[in-house]
């Protein structure tokens, strides 16, 4: 029995001595290896691909902050929605008589194509910039004034709140400018 565990032991220091050879020039490979890399001289920046992948990031990156957002009609432009008598009255709104010979600018639509509604004889009437309407040439419309003439007098029409009462929707159960809500 005392053989078996001298060859046991044996054996034992055989392998341990084996595993640090082998680990020993395991380690010696590597260091050659780190001394060779250590001898060259890198230069950075020679990957191709890396480089075309930061020129197209760079490019990416300049598209987006020169940018611009550039809309052929104003998306808020009601002059293409608020174009006549028959818009107002499928909103369920009658009109009453309101002053007799008096023009009052009723509201302005302001864009590409400015437009006011002026209240004349107890009715809505849609005007451009250009128009005539009732002798007078419409001049300029702004957000809240319309500028008129005729035969070299001046006129300036100023966004007025309706009379009491003038706009009601057709039941009478909603007044807009009464005191009915």
């Amino acid at each position: 029995m005392g053989q078996r565990i001298n060859v046991t032991w044996g054996i034992v220091i055989a392998l341990l001595c084996g595993c640090v050879i082998w680990i020993g020039y395991s380690n010696y490979r590597v260091s050659k290896q780190i001394d060779k890399l250590k001898q060259q001289k890198i230069v950075l920046g020679t990957d191709a691909q890396l480089e075309e992948t930061v020129n197209t990031l760079e490019k990416n990156l300049d598209d987006r902050l020169a940018y611009k957002t550039h809309v052929e009609t104003d998306p808020f432009d009601m002059t293409k929605v608020i174009q006549s008598k028959e818009f107002l009255n499928s909103l369920g709104l009658r009109e009453t008589l309101e002053q007799q010979g008096r023009m009052r600018l009723s509201c302005t639509i302001t864009g590409e194509s400015p437009a006011a509604i002026l209240k004349f004889m107890g009715r809505s009437n849609i005007v451009h910039e250009g128009d005539t309407f009732n002798g007078f040439h419409v001049d300029k419309i702004t957000s809240a004034q319309v500028f008129l003439s005729k035969g070299g007098s001046k006129l300036v029409l100023v966004n007025e709140s309706a009379p009491e009462g003038e706009l009601t929707e057709n039941q009478g159960k909603t007044s807009v400018s009464g005191q009915n809500y």
